[in-house]
C-alpha cells in the first residue's frame, strides 16, 4: 500500500515540479514548495513500513534482550490532503495578484497534514531498545531498575467521541471525515512508554493494540520484576 501511496504523491510532486506553469515569481515559489513537500512525503512513504499491523523481534545479547520494533503504516488523511493539493494547484497559474500568499499558507497546512507524525512518539521508523534485570537502555540512556516507576501503554486517540445528530441538519461531512481519520489513526497510535526519574521515555510507537501489549509484557518478563508497577490499560493522552 505504501508503494501505491508513494507513487500517487510522487506523481503529484512531479506535476508541480515539471508541468505547473506559474505566472509570477510568487507562484513559482508556491510551485517548488509544493513539489518539495510532495516528493519528500513520497520518499518517506516509500521507505516506511507497509505493514497494517506493527511487529517486533527479540534477540538475546548476553544478559540483555534486544527489541527491534517495526511500526505499522500510518493511514493517509486523504480528504484534507487532496483538498489542499487542489487548492494549491489552483493558485499556481492563476495570475491573481498576491494570491500566491494564500498558496504558501495552503502549502504550510499541506506539510502539517502529510509530513507531521500524527500518531506521536516518532513512529515513522523502527525503534530499538534493550532490557535486562538491571533496567532498560533506550536511545543511549540507561534507565536503572530502581528508577523506573511505571511501564504503560498510551494512545492519544483512544478516548470515546460522541456525535449529536440533528435530524434537521444531519452530520456535517467535515465532522464525519474528521472522525473517520481519527478512528484510522487510533488503530496504529499505541505506544509503550516507561516512566523513570519523573520523565516519560517512548520505547516504541506506531503500534496496534495487540503488539503494544505484547511488547509491554515481554519487557516486564525480561526485567524479571513482578513488583514493577505495570499499567496494562490504555491512558488517554
Amino acid at each position: 500500500m505504501n508503494r501505491f501511496v508513494a507513487a500517487i504523491f510522487g506523481l503529484a510532486g512531479l506535476w508541480f515540479l515539471l508541468l505547473a506553469s506559474p505566472r509570477s515569481p510568487g507562484e513559482a515559489v508556491v510551485k517548488f514548495v509544493f513539489a518539495a513537500i510532495l516528493l519528500l512525503f513520497a520518499y518517506q512513504r516509500f521507505r516506511s513500513s507497509s505493514n497494517k499491523t506493527a511487529e517486533y523481534v527479540k534477540q538475546e545479547d548476553g544478559a540483555w534482550l534486544e527489541f527491534t520494533v517495526n511500526p505499522a503504516a500510518a493511514p493517509v488523511l486523504w480528504f484534507p490532503a487532496i483538498l489542499s493539493l487542489m487548492l494549491g494547484g489552483s493558485v499556481v497559474g492563476s495570475g491573481l495578484a498576491y494570491f500566491w500568499v494564500l498558496g504558501l499558507v495552503i502549502a504550510s497546512l499541506t506539510a502539517l497534514i502529510l509530513l507531521k507524525d500524527h500518531t506521536g512518539g516518532n513512529a515513522t521508523f523502527p525503534h530499538r531498545f534493550r532490557v535486562s534485570p538491571a533496567g532498560i537502555e533506550t536511545q543511549g540512556t540507561l534507565l536503572r531498575k530502581d528508577e523506573i516507576h511505571h511501564l504503560r501503554i498510551r494512545n492519544k486517540f483512544a478516548g470515546n467521541v460522541e456525535i449529536s445528530y440533528n435530524v434537521n441538519q444531519g452530520v456535517p461531512m467535515g465532522t464525519t471525515m474528521g472522525l473517520a481519520g481519527r478512528r484510522a489513526l487510533a488503530q496504529v497510535a499505541y505506544r509503550v512508554e516507561v516512566e523513570a526519574g519523573g520523565k516519560a521515555y517512548v520505547l516504541a510507537a506506531g503500534l496496534d493494540e495487540v503488539t503494544a501489549r505484547g511488547i509491554a509484557a515481554d519487557v516486564s518478563k525480561a526485567m524479571n520484576t513482578r513488583d514493577l508497577p505495570h499499567e496494562p490499560g490504555v491512558d488517554v493522552a
